[in-house]
């Protein structure tokens, strides 16, 4: 028989620039998986701008004139995306301006560039790819091989390059929260296909049947995955070709201020111009010239800000899918192979779906919110007549998270417990981990390594679970 690991049916997924511009994910930053994953990091410093009526704003003031003032702010709201807000403030309204020192404001102005050009460093990324080419069963593929795995896919080249780049943020995630204790032994394959049904296809050829829209055949060492890129190509191409066309015009005009002030104030001398008057106007000439820039990059966020929407659109399920069988794969391949350490499946299950509901950005992996739809699952459920007992979910066979009446109830629990461990009791240290995969050699039940795990009889840590599951929002 086939041992494979895959996702239930029904997934735990679940005016422009003056509002917000919605950024991206990027490499993230190293965290222990015993700390809370997602949890605030140490403010920057900041620029404030206190108004008469007492409000006051912070960030990174980005220019000032006779008018305005224009303040950069990163904000980093629980649960979401990082975003980027560029604040008009009309100078009438400002009541005090505190500035930073050079070198706090040059460290505040790193963090800011590191969004603004978020996009063109990533496209740098991946333009880096190299790709080649491999055929299997008279299907192309395109092919990247990797040092942690290798990609094989049937979508474009375009999307293929930016699923890889996501593939290796997520993998750096696992290795900076989970980190490796063994080398892999033969190579890891992810294959993204092109759509649902190249997918059915691929896995009948191997004569698996599932209804599954992913899954991890450890046998193979290979994660399957299907997709619906296809569908939005044309999207994607003509948002590209919006956006380089916008990046031109910025770099044309940034390119062009030096000249252009030059001139003006060459006309200015020859006009008879006075010193002091001169430098009136090139301070005017050059703030009309900075705001047809500024609305220029606002423009260029805009189109970017669509360019992940029409990406995120045509990929974001697909990810997560890829996210939670991928972990599986990493787990199997890097961490606990399942030759030497005995990983129940409740755990395997539960950490796939905390890294499935992850949100990837530029400051690391966060899981800074409960996975909504396990939360009001697992909710439902223990305030049912029959709810599922840890135990139960402790004892439960790897079929039970497969067949589809059942497996979303214990992947709730699953992912409840994983969370309850990780950030109320902070038990999942690397240490605490390697002792209790361990435990399958000892000759104990589940439940009595999971109490040595806990350290308390289960009926004892089931009521303060529940009763912790019971607030969650």
């Amino acid at each position: 028989m086939i041992r494979l690991f895959a996702i239930s049916a029904v997934l735990f997924v679940g005016p422009c620039l003056s509002q917000h511009v919605a950024l991206g994910q990027d490499t993230p930053v190293a965290r222990p998986l015993g700390s809370p994953l997602g949890s605030p990091t140490t403010p920057w410093p900041s620029e404030r701008v206190e108004l008469v009526d007492g409000r006051h704003y912070e960030g990174l003031i980005e220019s000032v004139d006779d008018a305005w003032i224009h303040l950069f702010q990163i904000r980093r709201p629980t649960g979401r995306p990082v975003f980027l807000v560029i604040r008009p403030i009309e100078r009438s309204r400002i009541a005090s301006v505190d500035r930073l020192e050079p070198d706090q404001r040059a460290e505040l102005r790193q963090h800011i560039d590191r969004f603004v050009n978020r996009a063109r460093i990533e496209a740098v990324r991946t333009n880096a790819i190299e790709l080649g080419s491999i055929a299997h069963g008279g299907i192309d593929y395109r092919r990247y091989r990797g040092k942690w795995f290798d990609v094989e896919t049937t979508i474009d080249e375009e999307s293929t390059r930016r699923t890889i780049v996501r593939a290796e943020q997520i993998f750096t995630a696992y290795r900076q929260i989970l980190p490796p204790r063994v080398e892999s032994r033969r190579p890891l394959r992810l294959v993204v296909l092109d759509s649902v049904g190249e997918y059915q296809t691929y896995l009948a050829r191997m004569g698996i049947r599932i209804q599954s829209p992913a899954c991890f055949i450890p046998a193979d060492n290979l994660v399957v995955v299907g997709s619906d890129v296809s569908r939005f190509a044309a999207q994607l191409d003509e948002v590209n070709t919006r956006h380089d066309h916008i990046r031109t015009d910025l770099e044309t005009l940034e390119t062009r201020l030096p000249e252009r002030l030059a001139d003006f104030s060459r006309r200015l001398k020859q006009d008879g111009t006075s010193r002091s008057e001169t430098g009136k106007l090139l301070l005017k000439e050059r703030s009309k010239f900075e705001i047809e820039i500024r609305k220029k990059r606002k423009e260029l966020l805009c189109c970017d800000r669509d360019n992940r929407r029409v990406f995120e659109d045509a990929t974001g399920q697909m990810f997560q899918w890829l996210y939670h069988e991928a972990f599986h794969a990493y787990l199997e391949n890097y961490v606990f192979p399942s030759d030497r350490d005995e990983v129940p499946r409740w755990l395997n299950e539960g950490l796939a779906v905390v890294f499935e509901a992850g949100l990837l950005d530029s400051y690391g992996l966060r899981v800074d919110t409960p996975n909504r739809q396990a939360l009001r699952l697992l909710q439902a459920d223990l305030q049912s007549d029959r709810p599922l007992s840890l135990g139960q979910l402790l004892e439960a066979e790897p079929a039970a998270f497969l067949v589809d009446d059942g497996a979303n109830r214990h992947y709730a629990h699953a992912w409840g417990l994983v969370y309850y461990l990780t950030f109320e009791k902070h038990l999942l240290s690397n240490a605490a981990l390697d002792r209790y995969v361990d435990h399958g050699s000892s000759g104990a039940t589940p439940v009595q390594s999971f109490e040595q795990l806990v350290e308390m009889p289960i009926d004892q840590f089931e009521k303060a679970w529940r009763q912790y599951i019971a607030q969650l929002k």
